[in-house]
């Protein structure tokens, strides 16, 4: 319940700025939009543990309502105009044992150029989900891809948007979809289904999307660059274990911006894995050497990080892991979000992040 807890205020805080942006009518900073998708998918098998599922394509349908800042300012982020938004889903995962889903997700969505007068973006987001039939070892012992009622979705995609009117226009998504309880409770392989969704949106403001303001080109010797401490917290649930561990660790990190909405980062990362026997540092510890991709916008940055492990004092699935994570800036030195650690396509843990730049 804390990283619930966690979440739930943590995408309350994200929400905050976009709210204020948007009932700021007078500047005009933001226009709204209501869409509603169907979608259908297959799911991935990603173990030979689920070999049962193969074939399983879930359907699903949903709405998102969505804030598109038109400001100056927002279009200097990215060239574009950005949107930010909630998308509320409903998911039938395609088999019985696996049930039905709802989900709420928080997501961004920068426009990445627009051929023929189509909008390609690129559309990232995170949330929270209830699942209503996990894993029992009497009732369904099949399901091993889930065994808890809450669990946190991530998804990752392309959209495209073909406007029919000022008020109209039609949208086609391809996305990658990962839902798991980020290793809080076993079993917990998580479900990974690629989606093509299909939808219609309409413009719920009177005002329309202005034309594309002049703005310099991105200045190199402008780019940020800083160096940030980070601590990321954390609970899991070992394997053949019913108990839950604190794990956490420690992250120093140098960061250099090379385009408008892009940067990098490397550096290295130290754990505490609090579900492994024994008490030594070299038992319950582990040092990775880490490299991202940070996509930036405003005060936002969504970042997608791989890791190799230098010291590890005891075996994991794979010698390398992902880490993906969603920052906000609070101020010019603090900043909070929520990342997620996984090894392949199975999650270690999800946790909180407290960031200070050096």
């Amino acid at each position: 319940m804390v990283m619930i807890r966690f979440l739930t205020i943590s995408v309350l805080l994200f929400l905050c700025p976009l709210t204020a942006d948007a009932q700021e009518s007078d500047e005009r900073r933001s226009i709204r939009f209501l869409a509603g998708y169907v979608h259908g998918g297959q799911l991935q098998i990603h173990s030979s543990k689920i070999e049962h599922y193969r074939g399983v394509q879930p359907l699903g349908a949903g709405l998102d309502l969505s804030w598109k800042f038109i400001s100056p300012d927002a279009y200097s982020l990215c060239r574009c105009y950005p949107s930010l938004g909630i998308s509320l889903n409903y998911w039938d995962f395609g088999h019985s044992s696996l049930g039905n889903g709802l989900s709420a997700l928080f997501y961004l969505e920068p426009v990445l150029f627009s051929p023929f007068d189509v909008d390609v973006s690129l559309k990232t987001g995170l949330g929270i989900s209830y699942l209503d039939n996990p894993h029992d070892e009497t009732h369904n012992p099949g399901n091993i891809v889930y065994s808890t009622s809450v669990s946190f979705p991530l998804m990752a995609g392309v959209s495209l948007n073909r406007e029919l009117s000022d008020d109209w226009s039609v949208g086609l998504s391809a996305m990658f979809q990962h839902i798991s309880n980020g290793g809080t409770n076993q079993p917990n392989l998580g479900i990974n289904y690629t989606t093509i969704g299909i939808g219609v949106s309409r413009k719920l403001d009177s005002r329309s999307v202005p034309p594309s303001p002049g703005v310099e080109p991105f200045d190199p010797a402008t780019a940020e660059k800083d160096i940030s401490l980070t601590f990321f917290p954390g609970l899991k649930e070992p394997e053949n274990s019913e108990d839950k561990a604190f794990v956490g660790g420690l992250s120093v990190e140098y960061h250099s911006q090379f385009a408008r909405i892009n940067g990098w980062s490397a550096g290295l990362m130290g754990e505490w894995d609090g579900s492994r026997e024994g008490s030594a540092l070299s038992d319950l510890g582990r040092l990775s050497a880490v490299a991202g991709h940070h996509f930036l916008l405003g005060r936002f940055d969504f970042a997608q990080t791989a890791g190799f492990y230098l010291l590890r004092g005891h075996s994991t699935h794979a010698p390398w892991f992902q880490y993906y994570t969603l920052d906000f800036e609070l101020n010019s030195r603090l900043g909070i979000g929520i990342g997620l650690k996984a090894h392949g396509k199975v999650a270690e843990f999800l946790g909180a992040r407290i960031s200070l730049t050096l």
